[in-house]
């Protein structure tokens, strides 16, 4: 996350806190108390969210890894791809998500480009292009 965004959340929960403390002065009668209030509940709800986020992110690897991609590395093989797609479930929604971020198109274009199995002929481009990058070039 960049330094622009985290000013922007931070500005919203300091915004969300005067709201909140606000709101409690109504139902206290006094300042320091509203606002001490506020805060423990908005430094529970950030630590709720943080937490839930980075749960999220380490489940995520989890699953990237039983299909044996390695996020780390930046490449991922499009035949573990697939197989992840074609699993159903969590795994292909997950699919779809790295498409969309990585090709930049929408989800139904994500959907397509997973269903679409390449025909012989372009099984064998692949393999020469393939073959060209393998070989060294003579001297």
């Amino acid at each position: 996350m960049d330094n622009k965004t985290k000013l922007k959340l931070a500005g919203l929960a300091i915004l969300a806190t005067a709201v909140l403390s606000l709101i409690l002065v109504l139902f206290t009668d006094s300042w320091p108390l509203a606002i001490l209030i506020a805060v423990a509940v908005m430094a529970g709800v950030i630590g709720g969210l943080i937490w839930s986020s980075r749960r999220q992110q380490r489940q995520f690897l989890e699953r990237l890894k039983k299909f044996d991609i390695d996020p780390e590395k930046g490449k991922v093989n499009e035949a573990n791809l697939r197989r992840m797609y074609h699993s159903g479930g969590q795994a292909q929604k997950d699919v779809i998500t790295i498409l969309c971020v990585s090709q930049k198109c929408s989800v139904e274009e994500a959907h397509a480009m997973m269903k679409k199995r390449p025909t012989r002929q372009e099984m064998n481009q692949m393999a020469q292009q393939y073959m060209k990058g393998q070989r060294k070039p003579h001297r």
